[in-house]
């Protein structure tokens, strides 16, 4: 890890020395810093559904085809087809549900080099709140400021996607 953050040092510092003052630029530095591990997560995400597509799709056809195929031997009284292709679709489901669970968890790899980074770099330093009395460490600094980060990626995507939805107005 010492490689990878004497690496990624000069790189990640920057934003940290866009403003004078040391509380200011260390939120700036950690807000652009959150904000680049969500990016980077999407970008991560995005190539995984698009390196596993069909992988997903044969699962999702399987998982649909077998269902169907269960209930069809569940109408016409044969429950033992019905037990064998529904344990098929079941099969199907869960290894398209946990290519899909790895490949959200793989979105989250910034965050966790960062944290590394972060560790490294400002391990026991008592960062001041905003308009507070109060401090904090790094962790639910950089936390708090990853969530929001997604969230506000999350209305990002919606809203370009309602907006590719629409018909265009004359």
């Amino acid at each position: 890890m010492e490689a990878i953050n004497h690496f990624l040092d000069p790189i990640l510092i920057v934003p940290y020395r866009w403003l004078d003052g040391p509380v200011g630029a260390w939120w700036l530095g950690t807000s652009v810093l959150a904000l680049a591990c969500v990016a980077l997560g999407e970008l991560t995400l995005r190539l995984g559904k698009r390196l596993n597509r069909a992988s997903l799709a044969e699962l999702d056809g399987q998982t649909r085809r077998m269902h169907d195929n269960s209930l069809r031997a569940l109408k016409q009284g044969d429950k033992s087809s019905y037990k064998a292709m529904n344990k098929l679709a079941n099969e199907a489901f869960g290894r398209g549900f946990f290519l899909k669970a790895a490949m959200g968890m793989a979105s989250l790899w910034p965050a966790f080099l960062a944290a590394g980074w972060l560790e490294a770099r400002f391990q026991g330093l008592v960062i001041a709140l905003p308009g507070l009395e109060l401090g904090v460490g790094w962790p639910p600094a950089f936390i708090g400021l990853y969530i929001l980060g997604r969230l506000a990626w999350g209305r990002l995507k919606r809203r370009l996607a309602g907006r590719g939805a629409q018909a265009p107005t004359a």
